[in-house]
């Protein structure tokens, strides 16, 4: 049996990525896969997992995979130490970053940047899929793509497949060139979009030139580890501690003239992110009702879809400072 354990967040598509997998190593006769997730009540952003079980006999156990053939990250800010742990002898992980590792067991591919450049949103779950198609002979691009359109929207299906082939086609340049990885630093030390504590109310976001340009959110800070806001971000609940690992692709953004300061964002929203601000002097009279910690906010959405007089919405994350 080969197992597959996803990493991810709420949002990233995780669960779907494991389905398709699922669907697509089972067309040929005699074969079996079981697909599920594991995840709590929170919703996007928070951290969940899912799996998938592939067979050539019937699955009995239905378990969750606690070691695995291929370990999944769709968010390199879950790859954090003790990693090893949830790998088999031979097994392989699969990353979403556009750093480099200095371990043979770790094949890195910028699927947010991929997803990008053809979906328009950085969603990275079937670049992932195409990726592992590169490292595991069980499936193929093939039944990926014959999954993706038979379980996904019609508008979806042919830049999806499209996705699939880019990711082959990027983790293919890199094994045949044999790109060699950064040996001067060790995995702790590799950073690229990540926040330090410290500097994040300075950092800000490059902007892509056009729309057709792959958007990875780099900001210029201080490096800090991704494990380290893994570390400190990675709890049951989802309920964050410190400031965002950079991770967000959409934030909110309130429009003050509409605020009519009806507070249900104030109540829906999951970890405590927008707040009423302390009106100290006149001058302040005008203040809006209600105010967002973006150091906290994860981009759920939530306060969007509670807002009922259209004073809220989502923007890109590279569009936030400009507004």
């Amino acid at each position: 049996m080969i197992e597959v354990l996803w990493h991810g967040r709420g949002g990233q598509g995780a669960f779907t990525a494991a389905r398709l997998l699922g669907a697509a190593s089972s067309f040929a006769d005699g074969s079996y896969a079981l697909a599920f997730p594991s995840f709590g009540p929170e919703r996007r952003g928070a951290p969940m997992r899912a799996f998938t079980k592939m067979s050539r006999e019937p699955i009995g156990d239905r378990s969750a995979v606690s070691r695995a053939n291929y370990v999944i990250y769709l968010d390199d800010t879950l790859l954090g130490e003790g990693w090893e742990d949830e790998l088999l002898p031979d097994g392989k992980v699969i990353v979403n970053s556009v750093r480099s590792f200095d371990d043979p067991r770790i094949v890195s591919i910028d699927a947010n940047g991929i997803s990008q450049e053809i979906l328009d949103r950085p969603i990275p779950n079937t670049a992932l899929l195409g990726a592992l198609c590169s490292v595991c002979d069980y499936v193929s691009a093939g039944d990926v793509k014959r999954a993706i359109e038979g379980y996904m929207p019609a508008k979806l299906i042919e830049k999806n497949k499209r996705v699939v082939d880019a990711a082959l086609e990027a983790v293919g340049k890199t094994r045949a060139a044999g790109v060699a990885v950064n040996t001067d630093e060790s995995l702790e030390s590799q950073v690229i979009g990540s926040v330090s504590r410290e500097t994040t109310k300075d950092a800000h976001f490059d902007a892509p030139a056009s729309r057709g340009e792959a958007f990875i959110p780099t900001l210029q800070t201080d490096a800090l580890d991704p494990a380290d806001f893994a570390h400190m971000t990675c709890y049951d609940g989802g309920y964050l501690v410190a400031k965002n690992a950079g991770w967000r692709n959409m934030r909110p953004v309130l429009n003050a003239g509409k605020c009519t300061g009806c507070l249900q964002c104030y109540l829906y929203c999951p970890d405590g992110c927008i707040f009423r601000p302390v009106r100290q002097t006149a001058d302040a009279a005008g203040t809006a009702a209600v105010a967002i910690d973006y150091d906290f906010c994860k981009g759920c959405g939530v306060c969007v879809e509670v807002c009922r007089f259209g004073a809220l919405a989502m923007v890109p994350e590279s569009e936030g400072d400009e507004r």
